[in-house]
C-alpha cells in the first residue's frame, strides 16, 4: 500500500479509537465506521492486479492448514467482487479434497440463507451483482457446515469485522447459539489495530491474510 494510503489509514483509525475511547454515541460510532470503510475500501483498491492471484494462493495455502478446515467436510465460502479476496482457489483445493461447498444467498434485508452448490458454474448474478446461488439450490444450514470464509472490508487483529454495512453476516453468525468456525479473509492493507463495533457486530474467530494468521483470543467464564 502506498505510504500516504497507510497514513490516511492511520489517521481514520487514530479517530475511530478517539470514538471508541470517549464513550460516544451509536451515531457517533456509525460516523467512524463510514470513514473506516472509505479509507479502508480505497486501501484494498490499491493492491496491484498483478498481486491479487498470488495472494489468493497464499491465503489459500495458509486457510487450508488451519486444523478445522483441514479436517473439515463442508465449508461456506463467498460469491466475491472485483475488490475482494478472490477465494475461487480456494473453493477449488477444498473441492479436491472431497469438501462439500455452500456459499450465501441474499433473501431479504439482512438476511442471508446458505445453499449447497456443487460448481460454481451453477451461481446466478444476484443482489449487489455478486455471484450466488439460485434460488432453487438445495438449503444448507449453519449446523451443517464446519466452517466460513467471510469477506469484509475492514478487520483487525481480535477478530472485528467492518463490512458495507448491511449487517447480512451479523444476521447470519447471530442467528444460532452454535455457529461454526468463521474466518475472514483479507489483503494486509485491510487490518488496523481496532476496528470500531456496536454491541451488535459479531466477532469473526479467525483472520487470514497473504502474510499472517490473527487468532481471536476469547475470555475464560
Amino acid at each position: 500500500m502506498a505510504s500516504a494510503e497507510a497514513a490516511d489509514l492511520g489517521r481514520c483509525y487514530s479517530y475511530g479509537m478517539s470514538m471508541i475511547q470517549g464513550g460516544t454515541s451509536d451515531a457517533d460510532l456509525s460516523r467512524a465506521k463510514s470513514i473506516l470503510r472509505l479509507k479502508a475500501r480505497a486501501a484494498r483498491r490499491s493492491v496491484l492486479p498483478e498481486l491479487r492471484t498470488a495472494y489468493a494462493y497464499a491465503i489459500a495455502e495458509r486457510v487450508l492448514n488451519i486444523p478445522a478446515i483441514a479436517d473439515a467436510a463442508a465449508v461456506m465460502v463467498y460469491g466475491a467482487s472485483p475488490e475482494e479476496v478472490d477465494v475461487s482457489v480456494l473453493e477449488f483445493a477444498l473441492r479436491e479434497r472431497g469438501v462439500r461447498i455452500a456459499y450465501p444467498r441474499v433473501a431479504g434485508s439482512r438476511a442471508l440463507t446458505l445453499h449447497w452448490v456443487e460448481s460454481s458454474s451453477e451461481l446466478v448474478a444476484g443482489s449487489f451483482g455478486l455471484r450466488e446461488p439460485s434460488i432453487t439450490a438445495p438449503v444448507a444450514s449453519l449446523d451443517d457446515l464446519d466452517a466460513l470464509i467471510v469477506p469484509g472490508i475492514a478487520f483487525d487483529p481480535h477478530g472485528n469485522r467492518l463490512g458495507f454495512g448491511g449487517g447480512y453476516y451479523d444476521s447470519l453468525l447471530s442467528s444460532s447459539e452454535i455457529v461454526p468456525l468463521t474466518v475472514g479473509v483479507a489483503y494486509d492493507e485491510q487490518i488496523v489495530a481496532e476496528v470500531p463495533r456496536h454491541d451488535h457486530d459479531q466477532p469473526i474467530d479467525m483472520v487470514v491474510t497473504p502474510t499472517h494468521t490473527y487468532r481471536r483470543v476469547t475470555s475464560s467464564p
